[in-house]
């Protein structure tokens, strides 16, 4: 088994060690809201897709444009989509295989969520163990005081 080690660290070295700790808490809360953006993103084309998927040749549709703008359009093919790759670059892909791929996605991001959690979770705990650790140390200056007075 392996031994703990007792490390004695200063009253501020203590107080970085918090603050270095709750700003790793913080940055983990940030990426844990982008994973659940990205997940709802995901999910939503995934809805998207099986709507088009039921629809027939020439249905009309709303096209969400960002910022609260939609376009009608008629719906050319209820077969094939086009995916992103990033830098403006579009790849056609059949709705079938674009649905198995956001199942893939959605698949990863939870596995990240999941990751992130248990980040946080050990966060979360280091943040209490430092505070009891400041807590021990105030108690101990303020009772200092008390038991050098009574000699």
């Amino acid at each position: 088994m392996a031994e703990k080690k007792q490390v004695e660290l200063k009253g501020r070295q203590v107080l970085q060690a918090y603050q270095a700790e709750q700003a790793k808490l913080e940055s983990m809360q940030r990426k844990m809201q982008a994973l659940q953006t990205l997940m709802v993103e995901t999910a939503t084309a995934e809805q998207a897709l099986n709507e088009i998927k039921k629809a027939g040749k020439n249905q009309k549709i709303m096209v969400a444009l960002g910022a609260g703008v939609y376009v009608e359009a008629a719906l050319e093919s209820n077969k094939r989509v086009k995916t992103g790759l990033g830098d403006g670059v579009l790849m056609g892909s059949t709705v079938e295989k674009s649905l198995k791929d956001l199942a893939k996605r959605k698949e990863e991001i939870q596995k990240d969520i999941i990751g992130v959690q248990k980040e946080e979770s050990a966060a979360v705990q280091n943040l209490r163990n430092i505070g009891t650790a400041i807590e021990n140390v105030r108690r101990k200056e303020t009772e200092a005081p008390k038991n050098q007075s009574v000699s």
